[in-house]
């Protein structure tokens, strides 16, 4: 699982395809997440402007080794 950079630097795409309420649920719960959002084939994690992406990749990755 890795964390694709997008255009805009305060979101990330994860490559999957995964479709679960319980995975956003997840995610949300983690300070700094602002949203999340499934497309086909993957999932786009937005963060808070003031948070850095080193603050929370660790958090995000560990939701999705424990599937």
């Amino acid at each position: 699982m890795e964390l694709i950079d997008t255009p805009n630097p305060n979101a990330k795409k994860i490559e999957t395809d995964l479709s679960s309420t319980d995975i956003e649920k997840d995610l949300k719960k983690i300070e700094g997440v602002k949203s999340v959002f499934f497309g086909p084939n993957f999932i786009t994690i937005t963060k808070e402007e003031n948070t850095e992406w080193e603050l929370i990749n660790q958090d995000i990755i560990n939701i999705f080794d424990k599937l």
